[in-house]
């Protein structure tokens, strides 16, 4: 079952309604570089920089290269802080929901260890739209003993009924990609989570493939738990992300895995006096979201990202989602008639389409002979995913290198 286009529209109504003004994307066509250059359709795999973002990062380098030292601190913690609450806001979180993570794929196997779900003899259910290298993760915990129920898609999409089937009284958690990476399929997760909740598990979304593309609204869906890297629809960097934990879960349901802190030391030569009634070492255990954190995050992710979000927010995800809508539902009508079925469900609301292809080197070389970029992903699906910055030109030029 996936999400229609009525039921998608009244769920971001809310936050459409904050966002009245439509942008002039020719603008913002300019502020990708890369759009002058090639007809870039493979955002899926990694979005350009901005001018804006670059120049951000460039500020930041140039400190470090020019003027790094004391008191260096509060320079650039604003910038942390900032892009957690910018984060938040966009998924319809709290800031104190929010840490951050190197990578979704991280972000999601430190979870399930927090969750320690293999002791208590509970099972994971996911399906086979969810991302490989998380599959590849509890293949991995499948084979060391974690009962993990895998769905198989029906027709590229995944039926809520199969789901339903395999999650009991002991599903701990539910795991699914949002939009999935292969064909850009949008689970149905508000009625997953009702199945979920219902039954006692909790849900855990992997939302690098629309955080920034499409709205998300983690209360209104029952996500209780997500992820993402910043490199794709945030327009940031790799190696830097976001995780969302539901307040409520932290520290209980998900326990911290990676810990990291401070300590005091109370015995010479570390003081010169010291206090009796007080332990040879002291610590204070880290709350709240930054106990999934280690260390420090890195600042140029968290000095882009803070630049990426603030220019989502001014374009407004339901704009974003209203200027690319155009050109997937284009391409969705003309690429079958060429020869190119899709395995992208009719009227789904996300920005990534798949087709498949007969002979996917000619394919291509076709493509990088007109300088146009796509992705080829599991042997013959051609994945092709637009972004802000692309246009009916942009459709124009891969038709017409295809047909």
């Amino acid at each position: 079952m996936n999400l229609n286009r009525r039921e998608f529209l009244g769920s971001a109504a809310t936050t459409a309604a904050a966002n009245t003004v439509v942008p002039d994307f020719d603008r913002v066509r300019a502020d990708f570089p890369r759009a002058r250059k090639a007809a870039y359709f493979d955002n899926a795999s990694c979005h350009p920089l901005s001018v804006h973002s670059a120049a951000a990062i460039h500020r930041y380098i140039d400190w470090e290269t020019n003027e790094v030292g004391e008191p260096w601190w509060p320079l650039w913690a604003d910038a942390r802080e900032e892009s957690k609450a910018l984060f938040a806001k966009l998924i319809n979180a709290d800031p104190a929901e929010i840490s951050f993570c190197r990578s979704t794929i991280e972000a999601e196997s430190n979870l399930l260890n927090g969750m320690r779900i293999e002791e208590g003899g509970g099972n994971v259910v996911t399906n086979d739209l969810h991302y490989s290298a998380a599959i590849y993760n509890y293949k991995i915990r499948q084979k060391a003993g974690l009962d993990v129920r895998f769905v198989k898609h029906r027709g590229w999409q995944i039926d809520l009924r199969d789901m339903a089937k395999v999650i009991d009284g002991k599903t701990k958690l539910v795991a699914i990609a949002l939009v999935s990476n292969v064909n850009g399929y949008l689970h149905d997760v508000k009625a997953i989570s009702e199945v979920a909740h219902a039954r006692g598990a909790y849900v855990y979304a992997d939302v690098i493939q629309c955080a920034g593309a499409i709205p998300i609204d983690v209360r209104a869906m029952g996500i209780d738990m997500a992820a993402c890297s910043t490199y794709k629809w945030l327009m940031g960097v790799k190696g830097f992300g976001f995780l969302y934990v539901r307040r409520d879960l932290q520290g209980a349901v998900v326990k911290p895995t990676l810990l990291s802190g401070g300590v005091g030391f109370n015995y010479a030569p570390w003081v010169e006096h010291s206090k009796p009634d007080q332990p040879e070492i002291t610590f204070r255990p880290v709350t709240g979201p930054s106990q999934y954190e280690v260390s420090y995050p890195s600042y140029e992710g968290a000095v882009c990202a803070l630049e990426c979000l603030k220019y989502i927010h001014q374009l407004g995800v339901p704009n974003i989602r209203a200027h690319v809508r155009p050109l997937t539902d284009r391409l969705q009508k003309e690429l079958p008639a060429l020869g190119y079925p899709s395995i992208t469900p009719k009227g789904n609301e996300s920005p990534i389409l798949a087709f498949a292809v007969k002979d996917p080197e000619a394919t291509l070389k076709k493509l990088r002979a007109a300088n146009v970029h796509v992705a080829m992903r599991f042997g013959n699906k051609m994945r092709i995913a637009p972004s802000v910055y692309n246009n009916q030109q942009d459709v124009d030029r891969l038709l017409e290198a295809l047909s």
